[in-house]
């Protein structure tokens, strides 16, 4: 038995022996080997994978910030393009821009943008008046502006208050300088109906959709009753070239506008004819009669050919 025990002690001796002789000789290669080995014979194998994937992770994260710092970049270059572009072309759009129907433009833009004084516009187009303009015809002037469009679009904002007083400015100014203008009741609610006493006529102006601007009844309205009185709200141009004048003075808007609203009447009986305008809504006030068709019937009329008393010709 000891026997035994000794040979088995021998041999375990000899085994380790053997193994000690056959370790390799350590190197720098060698001792990494064994290192990671060991490493991974202890569960380090886990922790190098972990660490493996925490570096994935973190390049994953600086990718995303790297990626959507280059998109950031990529829009605030390509606004900078477009506001460059716009601004070149005169159209930078922003958000908040004064509103639109205060005032005009210099020129003849469509929509009122820069309010002018009268005496702006007065320096500005006595420049731009056509040679020979004292003898333009309606026609002439009207295709001096192209006023057709103008007439045809629908679409036309009512006048506002600083419009209105830009024609009475106007007015004043090129053709009747002892012109006042005293009426409580503002252009764009009319005149006084009743001289001295400061309530507007029973109509107020509106646009509608496809139809245009005109006046519509405030209150209900009887037969016979007086619904405008232009007797002491209208103008009267002296003459033609008066009226040329003004019309030549005014942005295309206002000066094709004012080619729809003006009229030529005699104030009396066997008079000469004068261009006559109500510069306040009433010049809103359409035209009706038989023979601009069905549902065009006039609801006033004047008193005579030679008055600017309009009455309700039915409730």
């Amino acid at each position: 038995m000891p026997m035994q025990g000794q040979d088995t002690m021998t041999m375990t001796m000899n085994n380790r022996q053997h193994v000690t002789s056959r370790k390799p000789k350590l190197t720098p290669e060698n001792i990494a080997t064994i290192l990671i080995d060991s490493s991974e014979a202890k569960g380090g194998g886990r922790k190098y994978h972990k660490g493996h994937s925490g570096n994935k992770f973190r390049n994953s994260v600086h990718r995303a910030i790297l990626l959507s710092f280059v998109v950031f970049a990529c829009f605030l270059l390509c606004r900078m393009i477009l506001l460059v572009d716009l601004s070149i072309l005169g159209g930078v759009f922003m958000v908040g821009m004064e509103s639109p129907n205060k005032g005009w433009r210099r020129g003849f833009s469509r929509e009122p943008i820069q309010y002018l004084s009268a005496d702006e516009v007065r320096a500005l187009k006595s420049i731009q008046f056509p040679d020979g303009w004292e003898q333009y015809s309606y026609n002439d002037i009207r295709r001096h502006f192209h006023c057709r469009s103008r007439s045809k679009d629908d679409a036309k904002p009512l006048p506002s208050a600083e419009e209105w007083e830009l024609m009475r400015k106007t007015f004043t100014e090129v053709v009747d300088s002892a012109k006042e203008w005293d009426d409580p009741v503002p252009p764009t609610l009319g005149y006084s109906l009743e001289k001295g006493v400061p309530v507007p006529p029973p109509y107020f102006p509106r646009a509608s959709p496809g139809k245009g601007r005109g006046l519509f009844a405030s209150r209900y309205i009887r037969k016979g009753e007086i619904v405008h009185d232009g007797t002491h709200s209208d103008v009267v141009f002296p003459d033609a070239v008066a009226w040329r004048r003004f019309v030549f003075s005014l942005p295309r808007d206002l000066a094709c506008d004012c080619t729809d609203w003006h009229w030529m009447q005699r104030l009396e009986e066997g008079g000469e004819h004068f261009l006559v305008a109500g510069i306040n809504i009433s010049s809103l006030m359409n035209s009706g009669g038989a023979e601009y068709g069905s549902g065009r019937e006039a609801n006033a009329m004047p008193e005579s050919p030679y008055s600017g008393r309009f009455l309700a010709t039915r409730d």
